[in-house]
């Protein structure tokens, strides 16, 4: 239940602002091709730097859009 509050209140912030940031999770930046900032929900949720980039290039690369 904590972590669908938490999730509830980011979404309505951004829903309401265009920004997620809520006090319940930590800093969270926008997204740019070079930060590539990902929020990781968890109980201890944190920013991550393109946390599944290397499968991400892998599918642009099979799909020949790389």
């Amino acid at each position: 239940m904590a972590l669908a509050d938490k999730v509830s209140d980011t979404w309505i912030a951004f829903a309401r602002t265009g920004n997620p940031n809520t006090p319940k999770l930590p800093n969270w930046p926008a997204f740019t091709i070079e930060n590539r900032a990902t929020m990781v929900l968890d109980n201890v949720s944190k920013i991550a730097k393109d946390p599944m980039g290397e499968r991400r290039v892998a599918m642009f690369r099979a799909l020949n859009l790389d």
